[in-house]
C-alpha cells in the first residue's frame, strides 16, 4: 500500500519517543507520510521540537495542558455532557483515574497516596483542555492513524474513542500473555485486534494454525517448567554488588546534579511533586522509604501457608497501573475488593493474598497490614512462588492479571472482575463484575470440570493465535534502553499493522 500523503497522529510519548517513537516517525516520513505529535513530558516535548530529522505539521504538549489547563482552555469551554457524546461514554470520570499525578498525591507519600492531587475543577479543567486538543487535532491535521506506545491515560482513551466515532483506528503494543511475544491492541481494554479475531475464529473452527503443534509444546513446557513471565525473571535475579553500590549512591547524585544543574524542566504547576520533578528531599524520601519498605516486607509475619487448607487466591496488583487503573476501576481499590471477595467465600474456604514482587519496597507497611488483618483474608509471605501457590489453590479472584494466564496452563479456574480482553479469551476464565452476587458465582465455578478436550483446544488457540498475529521482539528492552533486536525488524511489523488499519 502507498502510504504516501496519510496522515498519521503519534503519541510522542516519554521514552518511547526517544527510542521508538522517533524512530518510526522518520520511517513513516521516508514513505511520504505527513505527521503530527502529541507530546508527554516536558523534556520529551524539548526533544521532538528540537530534533531536525522529521517534520510535523503540528505538535501539542500535553504536560502544557497538564501545568494549567484554565490557561490553555483560554476562552474556550465545553460541557461534560458534550464531550461525554462526543466520546460515547456516560460519564468521564472513570477515566479521569487513569491520570495518576491527578487523582493521587505523589507528594503526601511513597509510592503515591491514594488522596487526590488536584481539585475536582482542575480536573474538570483538564478534561476539558484535552477535549479541546482533540478537536485542534481532528480540525486541522485529521489523522488517517493514530500510533501510541500505550492505551493507559485519559488523553489515550479519549482520543481512542474520538476516533473510533470516526471510522479510525489507534494502533498500540500489548504483552500477549505467553512470554515473548507481543501484540498489537487498537483498545483500551485490549479486547481488539488480530489476535481477538484469530483466536474467535480458531475457537469457532472457521480456520486453522499451523502453530497448533508449537503451542502444544508451549503448554507442555509450562506445565512441566512453569514459564515466569520476563518481569518475574528479572525481579528474582540476585543483583550484583556494583549495582548495589550504584543504587545507595544513586540519589545523592541526583540531589546533587539538582543543586549544580539546576530543577527538573518536568516542573507542572498544577501537580507539583511528582515523580519527573522531586526536589533533593523528595528524592532521599523515596529513597530511604523504599528501604524502610522492603525491610519491612521481609520481616512481616506472615500467614504460615503451610497450615492454609482450601483457598481461593487473590494476587495483589502493582498500583497505580493500567492493568488495574483503566481495565477495572471498579475494583480499584484492592484492600476493600478482597475484604468483599473474602465476605464472599463459601463453607471452609479463606482468601490467599499475596503482594506483587513488583511492589515490594513501594508499598507502606500500613497497606500490608490492613490487608493482613481483614477478615477470612491470609496475606502469605511474597518470596512464596506463584507456581506453588497456584498448583494449591482452586480459584483465582482477580480484577485482571498475569496471574490468570498462568492459572490457565495448570488448569485452575478463575473468575475476571476487569476489561482485560486477552484474558478473558482463556478458557479458564469467567467474568463476573456484581459483587453482590459474588458468592453464587463462587460455587458455580468451583463445581466446573475444566479437565476435558474442549479446555485443551480452546488454550492451544489461544496460544496458536498468539504466534499466528503477534512478535517475539524484546519490545521492552528497546522501549526503556534504546537497544535491542533489529530495529529494521520492528518497522516492518508497525508497517504491516499500519497498511492493515489506516483510514
Amino acid at each position: 500500500m502507498d502510504l504516501k500523503g496519510k496522515r498519521v497522529l503519534i503519541f510522542q510519548q516519554r521514552g518511547w519517543a526517544i527510542n521508538i517513537g522517533h524512530f518510526l516517525a522518520k520511517k513513516l516520513q521516508a514513505e511520504g507520510c505527513r505527521l503530527a505529535a502529541l507530546t508527554l513530558k516536558n523534556t520529551t516535548h524539548e526533544f521532538i521540537l528540537n530534533q531536525k530529522e522529521v517534520k510535523y505539521d503540528l505538535i501539542i504538549s500535553n504536560d502544557e495542558v497538564v501545568s494549567n489547563p484554565k490557561k490553555y482552555l483560554g476562552e474556550d469551554d465545553f460541557s461534560l455532557k458534550e464531550i461525554c457524546d462526543s466520546l460515547g461514554v456516560d460519564s468521564v470520570w472513570p477515566l479521569v483515574i487513569t491520570i495518576r499525578n491527578y487523582s493521587k498525591s505523589y507528594k503526601d507519600k511513597y509510592y503515591y497516596g491514594f488522596k487526590q492531587n488536584v481539585s475536582d475543577e482542575v480536573m474538570v479543567d483538564y478534561i476539558k483542555g484535552v477535549y479541546k486538543y482533540i478537536k485542534i487535532f481532528f480540525d486541522k491535521f485529521n489523522p488517517d492513524l493514530i500510533i501510541a506506545p500505550n492505551i493507559i491515560s485519559f488523553p489515550h482513551i479519549a482520543f481512542k474513542l474520538f476516533a473510533e466515532k470516526r471510522g479510525i483506528k489507534m494502533v498500540s503494543v500489548t504483552d500477549s500473555k505467553v512470554r515473548g511475544y507481543y501484540i498489537f491492541s487498537y483498545s483500551q481494554f485490549d479486547d481488539e485486534g488480530l489476535f481477538i479475531d484469530r483466536v474467535d475464529k480458531l475457537n469457532k473452527g472457521e480456520t486453522e494454525s499451523s502453530n497448533k503443534e508449537r503451542a502444544r509444546e508451549y503448554i507442555e513446557e509450562f506445565r512441566k517448567n512453569f514459564i515466569k513471565p520476563e518481569y518475574a525473571v528479572k525481579l528474582s535475579g540476585r543483583e550484583p554488588i556494583w549495582q548495589k553500590i550504584r543504587h545507595e549512591l544513586s540519589p545523592y547524585k541526583q540531589a546533587l546534579r539538582w543543586y549544580i544543574k539546576g530543577p527538573s524542566k518536568n516542573y507542572q504547576e498544577s501537580t507539583g511533586i511528582v515523580p519527573d520533578y522531586k526536589p533533593p528531599k523528595y528524592i532521599l524520601r523515596d529513597h530511604y522509604a523504599e528501604k524502610r519498605y522492603g525491610k519491612f516486607m521481609d520481616n512481616f509475619n506472615y500467614y504460615d501457608f503451610n497450615k492454609i487448607d482450601k483457598f481461593v487466591y487473590f494476587p495483589l496488583q502493582v498500583q497505580p497501573e493500567a492493568t488495574i487503573d483503566v481495565m477495572a476501576p471498579y475494583f480499584n481499590n484492592q484492600i476493600e475488593t478482597a475484604r468483599q471477595i473474602a465476605l464472599s467465600l463459601p463453607d471452609d474456604y479463606t482468601l490467599v493474598a499475596k503482594e506483587h514482587p513488583g511492589m515490594v519496597g513501594l508499598r507502606p507497611p500500613s497497606y500490608i497490614e490492613k490487608v493482613a488483618r481483614t477478615p477470612n483474608v491470609k496475606l502469605i509471605d511474597y518470596r512464596i512462588s506463584s507456581e506453588e501457590v497456584l498448583k494449591r489453590a482452586d480459584l483465582i479472584i482477580s480484577p485482571n492479571s498475569t496471574t490468570i494466564a498462568e492459572a490457565a496452563f495448570l488448569i485452575k479456574p478463575a473468575i475476571q472482575l476487569g476489561n482485560l480482553g486477552i484474558t478473558l479469551k482463556l478458557p479458564n476464565v469467567f467474568k463476573h463484575t456484581d459483587m453482590t452476587t459474588l458468592s453464587d458465582k463462587i460455587k458455580e465455578v468451583l463445581k466446573i470440570n475444566l479437565n476435558n478436550e474442549e479446555y485443551e483446544r480452546k488454550l492451544e488457540n489461544f496460544v496458536a493465535a498468539v504466534y499466528d498475529t503477534g512478535f517475539d521482539f524484546k519490545y521492552n528492552t528497546v522501549w526503556t534502553k534504546g537497544k535491542g533486536d533489529d530495529m529494521e525488524n520492528l518497522w516492518q511489523l508497525y508497517k504491516g499493522e499500519i497498511e492493515r488499519n489506516i483510514k
